[in-house]
């Protein structure tokens, strides 16, 4: 088997390496040429973009803690007369930190008022759903996956809010599904 698997390598080594042959001829390359392309690795604009990324965050963090913790007659001393108020030092990443919780919460408001109720139909139901009751007779002689309603899971899980006051919660109810 393993001798399979190498074979197979060599084989697919030889087709790039004579599928680049055959580029290079095509582009006026000599074989002299192609070979230290051949080596080099190739850079992503995505790699390029994170290092530009990562140093100019480098460099703007570094200002502002300079910034934050230089004192007024050292950055005076230095000729730095132009800057923001030391007020902002605090007041900007509270800000931040805060616009950041917030956001979870918003998104998770939206996501529920979006969302149609669960008594509705989109809720359950989509191109994919099976019900048992869209089952063909064929289809019901064998047991197959279906979705339960939602209506039917709520009135297993919780009951229909009678006898203990909490909608059910309190009693456990045994799944019983049944084919026929």
């Amino acid at each position: 088997m393993e001798a399979l698997r190498a074979r197979g390598r060599r084989l697919r080594a030889l087709i790039r390496r004579r599928r680049r042959e055959e580029r290079d001829r095509r582009d006026g390359k000599n074989e002299r040429s192609a070979r230290p392309d051949s080596r080099a690795k190739a850079v992503h604009v995505g790699e390029i973009y994170g290092f530009v990324g990562a140093i100019t965050t480098s460099v703007f963090a570094a200002v502002y803690f300079f910034w934050a913790y230089t004192p007024e007659r050292v950055l005076h001393a230095l000729g730095i007369h132009y800057y923001p108020s030391k007020y902002w030092a605090l007041t900007l990443p509270v800000w931040l930190s805060a616009l950041a919780v917030s956001a979870f919460f918003a998104y998770e408001a939206y996501n529920l008022a979006a969302s149609p109720p669960l008594h509705s139909v989109l809720q359950v139901r989509d191109e994919h759903s099976r019900f048992r009751a869209d089952l063909t007779a064929e289809q019901r002689k064998m047991p197959v996956l279906y979705d339960i309603p939602l209506a039917e899971v709520n009135e297993r899980i919780f009951g229909n809010g009678g006898g203990d006051g909490g909608g059910g919660a309190g009693k456990r109810r045994r799944w019983r599904i049944t084919v026929s």
